[in-house]
């Protein structure tokens, strides 16, 4: 059973969430890049399909082969291209929207942590014809810091084991 607590707790976590949205189809990667912690991880394993005895095994671990394996530095170097250039994947800026549903809170491993798992689907439009559709779900860590929320670590699972995107010059 849910106490006012969670609720409002729930809340405060979506709301981050909602932000986090905006920011990201503003194009304002600076900022979106300040909601993460100093030490974070942003990492997206390879999905592939597997049958058999090897069902359970089809993500890539951390420090196998991903799509991204970021920290901090990283996540703002990449930041800076796609507002600065020369970022040829987005010249001129695709138009993204992040839908993210589906929102669970529990508590994180530390008493100032939050694990959050959320489902996603970013709608991206760029040129006068192409038009992409990435689906799947985040896990975060998210650590309270000056009285607000900052994502410590985020796995992204893809719903693709096949991307036939032109780029992943997008942030999830």
């Amino acid at each position: 059973m849910s106490t006012l607590d969670d609720m409002l707790r729930w809340h405060a976590v979506h709301q981050f969430y909602i932000r986090e949205a905006r920011l990201l189809d503003d194009l304002a990667f600076t900022d979106w890049v300040d909601l993460f912690t100093d030490d974070c991880t942003y990492w997206m394993p390879i999905v592939s399909n597997r049958i058999g005895k090897d069902i359970g095994r089809e993500k890539t671990r951390p420090g196998e082969l991903a799509h991204f394996e970021d920290d901090k530095t990283s996540l703002r170097n990449r930041a800076r291209r796609l507002e600065r250039g020369p970022a040829w994947a987005e010249t001129p800026p695709g138009r993204t929207r992040h839908f993210v549903s589906n929102l669970e809170v529990t508590a994180g491993e530390h008493a100032d942590e939050l694990a959050t798992r959320t489902s996603f689907l970013i709608w991206r439009s760029h040129m006068e014809t192409d038009q992409e559709i990435f689906s799947g779900f985040r896990r975060d860590i998210l650590r309270r810091v000056n009285g607000s929320f900052a994502v410590a670590r985020r796995g992204i699972i893809l719903d693709h084991a096949v991307l036939t995107q032109k780029s992943l010059g997008i942030f999830f």
